[in-house]
């Protein structure tokens, strides 16, 4: 089950709104399950591939109406992170996964450096460089730019409940992170995870560390659990809320408490 050119005959990320004048660009890694035929699903199930192992449910829906809410860019994948995880650096071991949850991926096992290789220049590739072109753009036209990156979870893992509605993810730059947390807070029903269910210690921070810490832009991962926003009408609704929130956290930040980004002009994957 290795790739072909068929397997490029989709691009494998999309824009939205990529025009935008809000200040904030959205990333959704895990927007999709879709494996090309080629690929024979990888050997997983369709149930399986339904599941959360091969995407992050109701994240591009959410995404698309936060885009739509604060006039912001989204970029978004179009293929299963069973392929490779746009979230992690595809030098990264678990940036291609044998198994997920107990769910064995065989079309994963023993893969040949070549496509690996394959895997990051059809994938990995154009999709951060779609976002390092669209930050450049916006910094050259000097709008303010915060990065967030829109993600979902499953409420149970390996038979561990996660109590969380929401969780938000940030490393040693907590600059919005932190507004977002008070934002999130005043709402005393939700039950709010300060780096909870992940942590950038488990190596989920790689889309923000590249597109917002590196640059001095400030960022923050949103994990939203998956129950709440599998239906339109959680998206909607959530999408309501965290558009109110975001504005909250970035009301004034700009012109108050930001440091100075910097744009960049090359693609530093590295292989």
């Amino acid at each position: 089950m290795l790739g072909d050119a068929r397997a490029n005959a989709a691009a494998a990320v999309a824009i939205l709104n990529r025009d935008g004048k809000g200040p904030v660009v959205l990333i959704c890694e895990h927007a999709s399950n879709f494996i090309p035929l080629n690929y024979e699903r990888l050997g997983v199930s369709m149930a399986d591939l339904q599941r959360h192992i091969a995407w992050d449910i109701g994240a591009l829906g959410l995404s698309e109406q936060l885009s739509a809410l604060l006039d912001a860019p989204l970029v978004f994948a179009t293929h299963s992170r069973l392929l490779l995880d746009l979230n992690r650096d595809p030098s990264a071991p678990d940036s291609i996964v044998t198994e997920s949850e107990n769910i064995a991926v065989p079309g994963n096992r023993d893969l040949p450096d070549a496509e690996r290789q394959h895997r990051a220049d059809w994938l990995y590739r154009p999709f951060h460089a779609e976002i390092d072109a669209l930050i450049d753009e916006r910094l050259g036209q000097g709008l303010p730019t915060a990065v967030i990156s829109i993600h979902s979870f499953t409420p149970v893992y390996l038979g561990v409940p996660r109590p969380w509605q929401i969780g938000v993810i940030s490393r040693e730059d907590r600059r919005l992170s932190d507004r977002i947390l008070h934002a999130l807070a005043r709402d005393e029903s939700l039950s709010v995870g300060d780096n909870q269910p992940y942590t950038p210690a488990q190596r989920v921070y790689h889309s923000i560390e590249r597109h917002a810490e590196q640059r001095g832009l400030p960022g923050a991962m949103i994990e939203v659990r998956n129950d709440q926003i599998e239906s339109r009408i959680g998206q909607m609704q959530w999408a309501g809320r965290l558009a109110h929130d975001f504005r909250v956290a970035l009301d004034g930040f700009f012109s108050n408490a930001a440091l100075p980004a910097r744009r960049l002009s090359i693609d530093t994957v590295n292989h």
